[in-house]
C-alpha cells in the first residue's frame, strides 16, 4: 500500500473516510403494491417497514438462490432500493416482469436522480453532522436533511470501521457534498481500500459472494432472513436449509500465504473439494486474506485448506477488531 492508501485504511478505522458510491444501481418502487411485490420477490419481511425505516433482502430464484442483497429504505410515498455494482438494470428488468396484471406499483431506475456517498468510522456522524445533515438514526434508518438548500436523503448503514452511513444527494451535487465532507474531515476512500476493509468485515459482495450459486444463509445473511412472513420465491429450499440445519457451505475467513493466481480459485483439502475463494486482498494488518465458502466438514477456524499448493487457514469472521494472532 503506498501512504496514501494507507492514510485512507487508517481513517476508516480512526476518524472518518468518505467514498463515491454512485455505482450501486439506485431504484424507485411507487404505487399501492410496492411493499407487496418486493414482499413476495424476497427474503425479508417487507410489508411491515414504515416510513423512516429499512433492511436488508435477497432477491432469489425459486430454488433459493441468490440474485442480489438489496438495502431497501422505506420513505412516505416510496421504497429506494440500493443493488450490488451496476446492478440496478437488471434488477429493474426483473422486478417489471413480476408485477401482476392487477398491481398498482411502478419501478424506476433512481440513479440519475440520486448519487450516493458511503462515510464510515468511528467519526462518520460527527463528520456529518458538521454539514448539518441528521445522524440520529438506528441501523437501516433513513431521514431527509437539507444542506446547501438541497434535499439529501441519510441513511444509517452496517459500519465499516466502527460506523456506517450512507448519503443520496440530487446526482449533480455529489462531487460538490463530497468536497464539503473533505472539508468536514473526512479522508477520502478508494475502492480498493474500501475492499479490504470490506474483506476485513465479512461482507458478502456482488459478484463476488453474491451470486447464482449459493444460498443466503451460506453466506450467513440470516440477518436479511425472515422465517415469519408468508411465501416468497425460493422460500421453501431456504426454510429447509433452516429447519433440518444442513448448510453445506458457510462463508469463511482465510489467512493465506500469499497471492492466490486467481479469484475465484477451488479449496482443497486432502485431494477432497473443500470450498471456492471468492475474495482475496493485501491488508495492511493481516496480510493477505480472503472470504471463500467452505464445506461444512472443513470450516472450523484453525483447519488448514490448499489453495493451488499454498496452504490457508480458515478463521473467523469478522476479522476487524481481531489481532493477527486472535484472527484464528
Amino acid at each position: 500500500m503506498n501512504q496514501e492508501t494507507l492514510t485512507a485504511y487508517e481513517a476508516v478505522y480512526g476518524y472518518a473516510a468518505v467514498i463515491d458510491e454512485s455505482d450501486r444501481g439506485r431504484l424507485w418502487m411507487r404505487g399501492r403494491d410496492r411493499a407487496a411485490l418486493l414482499h413476495r420477490l424476497s427474503t425479508n419481511h417487507i410489508e411491515r417497514l414504515q416510513p423512516g425505516q429499512g433492511t436488508l433482502t435477497v432477491l432469489t430464484t425459486p430454488i433459493g438462490r441468490m440474485i442480489d442483497l438489496l438495502r431497501v429504505y422505506a420513505l412516505p410515498d416510496a421504497l429506494l432500493l440500493e443493488t450490488g455494482d451496476s446492478h440496478g438494470p437488471a434488477i429493474l428488468r426483473h422486478l417489471r416482469k413480476n408485477i401482476f396484471f392487477n398491481d398498482q406499483v411502478t419501478v424506476a431506475d433512481a440513479s440519475t436522480e440520486l448519487g450516493q456517498i458511503g462515510v464510515y468510522g468511528p467519526r462518520a456522524g460527527q463528520v456529518i453532522q458538521t454539514i448539518g445533515l441528521p445522524v440520529d438514526l438506528p441501523l437501516h434508518g433513513i431521514a431527509t436533511g437539507d444542506w446547501n438548500g438541497h434535499q439529501v436523503l441519510v441513511a444509517r448503514c452496517e459500519p465499516l470501521g466502527g460506523d456506517g452511513y450512507t448519503l443520496y444527494p440530487p446526482a449533480a451535487q455529489t462531487t460538490t457534498l463530497l468536497t464539503a465532507l473533505t472539508d468536514a474531515g473526512a479522508v477520502p476512500l478508494d475502492s480498493h481500500t474500501a475492499e479490504v476493509v470490506r474483506v476485513e468485515h465479512g461482507y458478502p459482495r456482488f459478484k463476488h459472494e453474491i451470486t447464482l450459486d449459493y444460498i443466503p444463509l451460506e453466506a450467513d445473511l440470516w440477518r436479511a432472513v425472515s422465517f415469519q412472513k408468508g411465501c416468497y420465491v425460493g422460500q421453501e429450499i431456504i426454510a429447509r436449509m433452516e429447519s433440518r440445519g444442513r448448510i453445506a457451505k458457510l462463508l469463511c475467513g482465510l489467512r493465506l500465504s500469499a497471492a492466490p493466481e486467481t479469484v475465484p480459485a477451488s479449496l482443497m483439502v486432502d485431494g477432497k473439494e473443500a470450498g471456492t475463494l471468492t475474495s482475496a486482498v493485501y491488508s495492511p494488518r493481516y496480510g493477505w486474506i480472503g472470504l471463500a465458502y467452505v464445506r461444512r466438514a472443513y470450516a472450523e477456524s484453525g483447519t488448514t485448506v490448499m489453495l493451488a499448493q499454498q496452504p490457508a487457514t480458515v478463521c473467523r469472521l469478522p476479522l476487524s477488531g481481531t489481532t493477527q494472532d486472535d484472527a484464528v
